[in-house]
């Protein structure tokens, strides 16, 4: 899920440049939603630079999925058996806080340094301070540069967030707030303007619903349903792709639309990249895949960070004719200087972190 997930944010990134359709991922707007249909009917331009370019924002709330399911697994489970630890006081506020801000923090400054030396924009000195230290989603997130780098305070709040329900883990609890959140989440969408809708959209309350789905899933032993639908996998992944759909372009279903789209990533993680219910070169095809997803969610992070200055080197200039050949230039690019990055910054994590 994750290699998938950030597959999608990858080439979203670079894209939704190269054509008119725009997502619609921190506010609704029927003008973007128009100019999808048009040019899906149109044929103006290929169908998967239009399908990455306005759903391939997507691969994000998979990440906040996950990062909920994955601070569950690492802080709740006991050392001995696996099953979830019932104890309140094993998490060390300090300790935990400095050890996360600093993996954020040791992961974006190098890049983000680089993109000041390289880059023509202005950057002010408070502003620079407050993306280092992942705060300035607080108060001027139209000011982050690269916009992407928007993700890491947001994860930042998770983390600092995750604190209250690792102390409240009670199901109740969760549900109300989850519930609560995405009540708040239509209604800002609905009635907001799209400056402050898009100002919300940039800091954790209004995506709560999605990290705490990872929260509960990750603490259930069993899910409602779940067998059912893993019988039926084939009708179900054509369902929820369809709400999911239906959800993007809807601007009374848009808010759920990050939810809708999490069961297809978990269809699509088990049934093809695993291979179930596949035999001979189809199997074999899955498993390739799913090792080549599998490497892609080993080195996320470093991908993520580095995609956005890869995007700065002159690929558009060459897009023309060459479209699916610049593309593909794109991604092994980002992919070698990922693999790159991701060892040297595990080096120098190692030395801050040792174990």
């Amino acid at each position: 899920m994750r290699g998938a997930a950030i597959f999608m944010i990858v080439l979203h990134n670079f894209l939704h440049m190269t054509v008119q359709v725009k997502e619609n991922e921190f506010y609704f707007s029927s003008i973007k939603t128009d100019m999808l249909l048009d040019s899906l009917s149109s044929f103006s331009s290929p169908l998967i630079r239009i399908f990455f370019s306005y759903f391939g924002w997507y691969g994000v709330p998979v990440f906040m999925f996950l990062s909920g399911y994955g601070l569950v697994m690492k802080h709740e489970r006991n050392s001995s058996g696996g099953n979830l630890s019932k104890q309140r006081s094993r998490l060390q506020v300090v300790p935990y806080l400095w050890k996360n801000f600093l993996k954020l923090f040791v992961l974006l400054a190098p890049c983000f340094l680089i993109y000041i030396l390289i880059s023509r924009q202005s950057v002010f000195c408070n502003l620079s301070i407050a993306q280092f230290t992942m705060t300035i989603n607080l108060y001027r997130p139209r000011m982050i540069v690269p916009g992407v780098y928007w993700y890491f305070g947001l994860t930042l709040q998770f983390y600092i967030l995750y604190l209250l329900f690792y102390r409240f883990r009670s199901k109740t609890f969760l549900i109300a707030v989850t519930f609560l959140m995405m009540a708040a989440s239509v209604a800002v969408e609905l009635f907001a303007d799209d400056m402050t809708n898009a100002i919300l959209r940039h800091n954790s309350p209004l995506w709560l619903p999605v990290f705490l789905v990872g929260v509960l899933y990750a603490r259930q032993k069993t899910v409602l349903g779940l067998a059912f639908l893993s019988k039926h996998w084939g009708v179900a992944l054509m369902a929820f792709t369809i709400i999911w759909v239906w959800s993007t372009i809807n601007p009374w279903l848009w808010a759920f639309s990050p939810l809708f789209v999490l069961p297809i990533f978990g269809f699509i993680g088990v049934h093809f990249c695993e291979g179930k219910g596949l035999s001979g070169f189809w199997r074999h095809l899955s498993s390739f895949f799913s090792r080549c997803f599998a490497y892609l969610g080993e080195i996320s992070a470093a991908l993520f960070v580095c995609h956005p200055l890869v995007r700065m080197l002159p690929f558009r200039e060459y897009m023309g004719d060459c479209f699916f050949l610049v593309t593909l230039a794109y991604a092994v690019v980002c992919v070698l200087v990922a693999i790159v990055y991701n060892k040297c910054y595990k080096m120098v994590m190692h030395k801050l972190l040792p174990r």
